[in-house]
């Protein structure tokens, strides 16, 4: 009686194993990548993680060093907004 039971349940473990798929379609994240020594990159690699390997639509990219403080230096302010296919 045991070893049926056993079998059973590593048949339905075995089955659901391909379902467990985490999706993020549709979903919308944003991304800060400011500061001096970060890029675009640091963003486009957070998006790949979160919603797979160039898996997603861009929505609007802002920033790289345009504004300035009151002391005149640059920020390094970036900007990623995605939307995960």
């Amino acid at each position: 009686m045991r070893t049926p039971t056993v079998l059973m349940l590593a048949i339905l473990a075995a089955a659901t194993t391909g379902c467990m798929d985490v999706k993020t379609h549709g979903k919308t994240l944003t991304y800060d990548c400011s500061g001096i020594g970060k890029g675009w990159g640091d963003c486009t690699e957070k998006a790949d993680a979160q919603c797979g390997a160039h898996n997603y639509a861009v929505v609007s990219r802002e920033g790289a060093a345009e504004s300035k403080s009151d002391d005149r230096n640059t920020q390094m302010k970036r900007t990623l907004v995605v939307t995960c296919n």
